[in-house]
């Protein structure tokens, strides 16, 4: 059986947790942010694994995994 798992866009991501997105970029590149997963030269991200990264430094965060 296959589980597809819910990404979401730089964009996206962007708007749901507050941040710039070139800030997330800077981030990633310091190993300080997930780095998410390139699909067709796009990087996007799993909204539990960003879940879990905020979790890991103490902060509880929702983000929509709808496509909203």
């Amino acid at each position: 059986m296959i589980q597809f798992e819910t990404l979401i866009g730089i964009d996206e991501l962007s708007k749901e947790i507050g941040l710039n997105k070139y800030t997330i970029y800077k981030k990633i590149k310091k190993d300080k942010f997930p780095k998410g997963v390139k699909v067709n030269g796009k990087r996007l991200f799993k909204p539990e694994s960003i879940k879990e990264y905020y979790q890991t430094i103490g902060v509880d965060i929702t983000i929509s995994e709808s496509g909203n």
